[in-house]
């Protein structure tokens, strides 16, 4: 057992697991079954679904899954994307949080920092180091101090503390090169967030996308260091899709020097690096103190506007939600695709199999399973 995991959110839910003596396929099996057991049971209560969707293409909103469903297995695991194409809907896009290793190989991992989501301190006790990332001072295990040989001693584990650690030890760490070949055909995203942090140690995250931009399909590539996305910006085929990714608005993009918040409002410039942007939850519902939400902001309309799509980031279903919610996950989805008066493009969740019933994906498994129909139209006016 880890002594030094820490508390990185997420309110304590039902996954309460205990370490040791899993068989995995039994475990994964359960697993399947509560979640079919889940959908039909949501399904049930009848979350009425959008007929028209607000996008700017017009087609529903994009399920992306962040590192697969990294809501119940560690993140970015073989284990959470095979569960994730399993339980999701079909077109569900995979997300990688994009690591060099030392020795310039592209591995999948949710932060460069590897304290909280890897065994790493138990692998390389005397390897912690401190390094100071986009302005702020970090202690932990760094990916760049490691070469890929030395990482096939290191397990995956989960990062978020209430949540079950039943698949902690059980997956390793798995090259950009191997997720591509385990999601297929599912979309990748890839997401580049310290391109400035790996120039300083030698290395080049531009030069290594583009080094297997032939060999590894690449749907959409986000950052939050506009910089990076600026000298992307036309070496990548024209399927792939660049994505700004903003940050808290206070915080600063140090590619250019420039805060997220006086980003958010020149999105005409950022439509002319990118075709779309991802916004944390709050640029567009934002919430009180008390945990209420506030009057939705224009942003969706002002992205749409530009030319730029527009993904909302941030969901789980055990997250502390808005009470106005009503602590219903679904209900806060469909907040942003329909019952709001417009719909982002994408949603990017660690539960994407709530996600995609919310947006209707999953309505013919509903149709078959529900008796009646008509209940899955609960609140409507028939």
């Amino acid at each position: 057992m880890r002594s030094n995991r820490r508390r990185l959110g997420g309110r304590g839910g039902g996954w309460g697991g205990q370490d040791g003596g899993v068989s995995v396929s039994a475990s994964f099996a359960a697993l399947l079954g509560c979640v079919v057991a889940l959908v039909g049971g949501a399904a049930g209560q009848g979350p009425r679904l959008p007929s028209d969707y607000k996008t700017l293409s017009g087609a529903a909103p994009l399920v992306v899954a962040k590192g697969g469903f990294s809501g119940v297995f560690p993140d970015s695991s073989q284990g959470a994307y095979s569960f994730a194409m399993i339980t999701s809907a079909p077109d569900t896009a995979m997300w990688c949080d994009v690591q060099l290793t030392k020795d310039g190989v592209g591995v999948c991992l949710r932060d460069i920092n590897m304290k909280n989501c890897t065994s790493v301190d138990q692998a390389y006790p005397e390897r912690k180091r401190t390094y100071v990332i986009d302005g702020v001072r970090k202690t932990g295990w760094f990916v760049s101090d490691f070469t890929i040989a030395e990482l096939q001693s290191v397990s995956l584990t989960q990062a978020i503390w209430p949540r079950t650690r039943r698949f902690d030890g059980i997956y390793p760490i798995i090259s950009i090169t191997d997720f591509r070949s385990l999601v297929m055909p599912s979309p990748v995203w890839l997401n580049v967030q310290h391109d400035i942090f790996y120039k300083q140690h030698g290395l080049d995250m531009r030069n290594y996308i583009l080094s297997i931009k032939k060999g590894v399909s690449m749907d959409y590539i986000s950052s939050p260091e506009l910089g990076f996305l600026k000298n992307m910006s036309g070496r990548v085929g024209r399927k792939t899709k660049l994505v700004f990714r903003f940050l808290e608005k206070a915080l600063l993009d140090h590619s250019i020097n420039q805060t997220y918040g006086s980003l958010s409002s020149n999105l005409p410039f950022i439509k002319s690096i990118a075709s779309g942007i991802i916004v944390p939850k709050s640029y567009i519902w934002p919430v009180t103190k008390d945990n209420y939400l506030l009057p939705s902001t224009s942003i969706v309309t002002e992205a749409h506007n530009a030319g730029l799509e527009i993904y909302a980031s941030d969901f789980a279903n055990d997250r502390i939600i808005p009470y106005n919610y009503s602590y219903d996950p679904l209900a806060e989805y469909l907040n942003f695709i329909s019952d709001g008066g417009f719909s982002v493009d994408g949603v990017l969740s660690e539960h994407p199999i709530t996600a995609s019933e919310a947006i209707g994906k999953l309505v013919s498994f509903a149709l078959v399973h529900v008796k009646d129909p008509a209940t899955l139209f609960v609140g409507g006016d028939n």
